[in-house]
């Protein structure tokens, strides 16, 4: 099968939801950082998952882990990135962190491009904002610009969601959080999905696990499920 007739295959495909938390402790996911030295044991995890993949990541202590979800695809895709920092750190030789995996696509040439939406500025260095192949759009409620629409129109993009974006009247995460509204957040995704080719998507930002929390406020955990199942419908539909 040639190339172009297995991307046609690739596109026809259903995506599917994969709760990769549960993974974590098995190959070696650490919270906030991962030792690059033991990325053999990722392999392993990466071939078991299918090609069109929504991953659930949990908390964004783990928002590392998309760094390997981007790198396993032969098309190279177009990082969008929906989050309140620019995970564009830089980190130890050696380690990944959540908030550097970004640096690491851009300096290991696994993107053609990012598009990052709702991070707040100050999160970012002026040197990295230049960075040729990123695109920045601070606030992520106003008009949906056209000229980034053609951007993406038929392009292969990876979307990566971190729910810190959002308001915390609409959700409550583990980090600070952005002003983005959840309606705004939909319609950015329903436009990618309709005018570029969506190759994969992963979700983070829930709050770290307390049982405690589950029984004093249980909304926050229902309030992060709805959110989770508004955005896997605009792509599972």
């Amino acid at each position: 099968m040639g190339i172009l007739n297995r991307e046609k295959e690739f596109y026809k495909e259903q995506f599917r939801f994969i709760n990769l938390k549960k993974d974590f402790d098995k190959y070696d996911f650490h919270p906030k950082y991962f030792d690059l030295s033991k990325n053999f044991k990722v392999k392993k995890l990466l071939k078991s998952l299918p090609e069109k993949l929504i991953a659930y990541l949990g908390s964004g202590d783990f928002h590392y882990v998309s760094y390997f979800l981007i790198g396993r695809f032969s098309i190279k895709p177009m990082l969008i990135l929906f989050d309140n920092h620019f995970d564009m750190n830089e980190a130890w030789e050696g380690i990944l962190t959540c908030g550097s995996w970004v640096r690491n696509c851009i300096e290991e040439n696994l993107i053609r491009g990012i598009l990052i939406i709702g991070a707040n500025k100050k999160y970012i260095s002026t040197d990295d904002v230049f960075y040729p192949i990123i695109d920045y759009i601070e606030d992520g409620n106003g008009v949906l610009n056209l000229e980034i629409i053609r951007k993406i129109k038929a392009m292969p993009v990876y979307v990566s969601i971190d729910k810190d974006v959002l308001k915390e009247d609409i959700v409550k995460t583990s980090w600070d959080q952005g002003n983005m509204n959840l309606g705004s957040l939909m319609s950015w995704l329903k436009l990618i999905n309709v005018y570029s080719k969506v190759l994969g998507v992963d979700i983070c930002g829930e709050p770290e696990y307390d049982p405690m929390m589950d029984l004093i406020n249980p909304e926050i955990n229902i309030a992060n499920e709805k959110v989770n199942k508004k955005i896997c419908n605009i792509f599972l539909d």
